[in-house]
């Protein structure tokens, strides 16, 4: 991205970006260098506060709704306390991950925004990757454990899908994890560690596929626009876009579980055709992307050539 685009970014404490190699003072000292921020156990200890505060937030959630069974409420009920629910445990979540990154000695920016880094073709490219990469893993998420959750209907279920996940996922995967190993790693383990964070965010195993491959997907249009805006906004279209598949294919018998493509179309041919598409454009995307990145990772080598 050009550096005349103005951009808007988040301090939380000196703006100095560190390259992949470090700075003067972790070189002159290899050991302060292996402990700097992040290593793996400080990934492994933003996961325990995110994990910790969903335990704590839905704890309390239960004592004040004690007495009250949760599979009697309406649909709408439901949606609106696990809306509430979420934005609680992630908003403990972002607080607890930021004072941690600060006490470890976190530095930098940790989240890019900037409206010149809207692309829509590339939005619009991601958006139907999403949909492409998911049918090719439909044979594997048909032989891990079904998912049942019942996060409810209505306006308070889409506000926490379309607005309140984007938005707290995409500041916490994207901006802090993504941004923290860029900038001591590099972008290539940021771009595949990020996404893997992302994915065990979501705990439950179809989840933790889904949400990893889409999070390779999104980190992808955050390192290419360098806006956290484009992120976001992928994220939210992802999310309408399952809840309303969700609600059309709904039945009394399968209650919310989200229905495979692979279950939806009758002709076996058809199917076979539309997953060969997905295929061919999960393939050419991925490469297209690794290409991408490759000039990324050798431009932060030779700042002076990029």
């Amino acid at each position: 991205m050009s550096e005349k685009n103005e951009k808007t970014e988040i301090h939380t404490t000196e703006p100095v970006r560190e390259g992949p190699a470090g700075n003067d003072a972790t070189a002159a000292n290899p050991g302060l260098s292996k402990n700097r921020f992040p290593t793996v156990g400080d990934l492994l200890a933003l996961l325990g506060i995110a994990f910790v505060s969903q335990v704590v937030v839905g704890i309390l959630g239960r004592l004040f709704l004690l007495g009250t069974d949760p599979a009697a409420m309406d649909p709408n009920a439901t949606g609106r306390m696990m809306a509430i629910f979420y934005f609680v445990s992630m908003s403990v979540t972002l607080a607890g991950v930021l004072y941690y990154r600060r006490a470890r000695g976190g530095r930098g920016s940790w989240a890019r925004f900037s409206l010149r880094g809207l692309n829509p073709t590339l939005l619009l490219w991601s958006f139907v990757l999403i949909f492409a990469v998911g049918i090719v893993l439909e044979p594997l998420l048909r032989v891990l454990p079904d998912l049942s959750l019942n996060i409810g209907r209505g306006s308070w279920t889409i506000l926490s899908l379309v607005v309140f996940a984007p938005v707290f996922e995409e500041l916490l995967c994207r901006g802090v994890v993504l941004g923290s190993l860029r900038n001591r790693y590099g972008v290539t383990v940021a771009w595949f560690g990020s996404a893997l964070f992302f994915g065990i965010l979501h705990i439950y195993p179809v989840q933790v596929v889904s949400a990893t491959v889409v999070g390779l997907i999104l980190g992808y249009v955050y390192l290419a626009t360098d806006s956290l805006w484009s992120a976001m906004i992928l994220h939210a279209l992802n999310n309408a876009a399952a809840y309303l598949l969700m609600v059309m294919v709904a039945t009394p018998e399968n209650g919310h579980d989200s229905a495979l493509l692979i279950d939806l179309v009758s002709s076996r041919t058809l199917y076979i055709l539309i997953y060969a598409c997905a295929l061919a454009l999960s393939a050419v995307s991925g490469w297209m992307m690794v290409r991408t990145l490759h000039r990324m990772k050798k431009a932060e080598k030779n700042p002076s050539r990029a």
